[in-house]
């Protein structure tokens, strides 16, 4: 005799929910991941308060600080890229030098030119509480940029490359 045991009907167990992420491929620009000092006022209130500013790209940086601000506020955002951390970077500059033979292009190494104030619009996309700091966290973009403002950011992005190869090089030998 034979005994069939009935196999329950037992609900499969859903993974629970992913967050999502984007990876750096994803990305419409590199982010340089150092951080800076920044001078934000939000769009409405008077006065001006401070906050730390990470992870910048051509579109848009991480802020963090201690307001908790909705999705979609606009911020004004006021810093100076930090020229401390390129001081140390030669970048290759092309120069023309008038010889008797005709002009000659040369190209010497000389360092960045120096980072100037800027004032730039922005909105929230994302906030959420950066538990290792105790702080919140907003994932900003950029709006409406100047030309210049947006050349400038992209420079320090570039320079800011440049240092961390030149640094993983040092590091691996080379």
């Amino acid at each position: 005799m034979f005994f069939w045991k009935k196999r329950r009907k037992t609900k499969r167990r859903q993974a629970p929910p992913r967050r999502a992420r984007v990876t750096e491929p994803q990305r419409q620009s590199y982010r340089a991941s150092f951080e800076f000092g920044v001078a934000y006022a939000v769009g409405g209130r008077p006065g001006s308060r401070t906050a730390i500013a990470t992870d910048l790209s051509a579109h848009g940086l991480r802020l963090i600080g201690d307001e908790d601000f909705p999705e979609g506020s606009p911020l004004e955002l006021r810093f100076t890229l930090p020229n401390d951390l390129v001081r140390n970077v030669q970048v290759e500059k092309e120069t023309v030098e008038i010889t008797p033979r005709g002009k000659i292009k040369k190209k010497i190494m000389v360092p960045p030119e120096p980072f100037k104030e800027m004032t730039v619009r922005a909105r929230v996309l994302i906030a959420y509480f950066y538990v290792r700091r105790r702080k919140f966290a907003h994932g900003v973009q950029l709006v409406d940029v100047e030309e210049r403002t947006q050349e400038e950011i992209q420079r320090f992005i570039h320079v800011w490359q440049i240092r961390q190869l030149r640094e993983r090089a040092h590091q691996r030998g080379e």
